[in-house]
């Protein structure tokens, strides 16, 4: 299964950002994983970011495949409104999915989020759309608080990543991106479901400009996607890096010149996550 959450970054002028982050585990039980599985996207044309639980094969297919079209100019996602957008993408799956092997199919939930305009007067939206053998199909748009906070935790992981959210929200760092970001690398790194692990994996939404895709750094060592890469060059790399405080840093986990540094909360300094950075 996994361990996934979406959640809207809120500064003092209303909501700024969108975030999607997953483990990177795959499990075929509980003795089978591979730790280098993809589950989120985001497209390089515009502001629009996915991401899956439950299967494997075909969401992991198909949003590969969405987001291919939507930079390609394929689907003109850009022209069309938000409620548009998702049921472009909502009947893309649905086509997609009619001819799947009935054998081969698997319950499992896609999150889309995207963004209307852009600076101030930008909107951020957020779907899910879930195919299950009893209730076949059911989508439901997400409500945008006014907060920082988790929208939606799935997964097998879940009861962990609540539980670690609770303790970063009891803190002094509650209701900002870095609590939930670094509750849920807490959750990943503690291994306490065997079906979650690997690297977390990160891409969001800003005020402006297309989505992000973000290189995530622990121990030292950065990874993308889930996958570790040996050897990467600031210079020329078009990326963002986030350590498992959420703190802005290079590569290697340094952190960037003015930069805001951040700290775990007072109790959780020994936490998973902080051990492996």
């Amino acid at each position: 299964m996994t361990s996934f959450v979406a959640w809207v970054g809120v500064d003092s002028r209303g909501p700024a950002s969108l975030y999607l982050a997953s483990d990177s585990r795959i499990s075929w039980d509980t003795t089978m994983a591979w730790d280098y599985g993809r589950k989120v996207f985001a497209t390089g044309t515009g502001p629009n970011v996915l991401g899956y639980v439950g299967d494997v094969l075909f969401p992991s297919l198909v949003l590969g495949q969405l987001t291919a079209l939507i930079d390609a100019g394929a689907l003109g996602q850009t022209r069309l409104l938000p409620e548009d957008r998702f049921a472009q993408i909502r009947e893309t799956i649905k086509g997609s999915f009619h001819n799947l092997p009935k054998s081969a199919r698997r319950s499992f939930a896609v999150v889309y989020g995207t963004r209307t305009e852009e600076g101030m007067g930008c909107r951020f939206h957020l779907w899910l759309l879930t195919w299950g053998p009893k209730l076949t199909w059911r989508e439901e748009k997400l409500p945008i608080p006014a907060t920082s906070s988790a929208l939606w935790i799935s997964g097998s992981g879940e009861a962990a990543v609540r539980e670690w959210q609770s303790r970063w929200d009891s803190s002094s760092q509650g209701r900002t991106s870095r609590a939930v970001f670094g509750a849920f690398c807490d959750a990943v790194h503690s291994q306490s479901d065997p079906l979650t692990g690997g690297a977390p994996q990160l891409v969001g939404i800003y005020r402006k400009g297309p989505a992000q895709v973000f290189g995530v750094v622990l121990g030292g060592h950065p990874h993308l996607f889930g996958l570790p890469l040996r050897t990467v060059d600031d210079d020329t790399a078009q990326l963002q890096w986030r350590n498992h405080l959420f703190e802005r840093v290079d590569s290697s986990g340094q952190l960037l010149k003015g930069a805001q540094q951040h700290h775990a909360p007072r109790g959780l300094a020994k936490s998973a996550a902080a051990r492996s950075s």
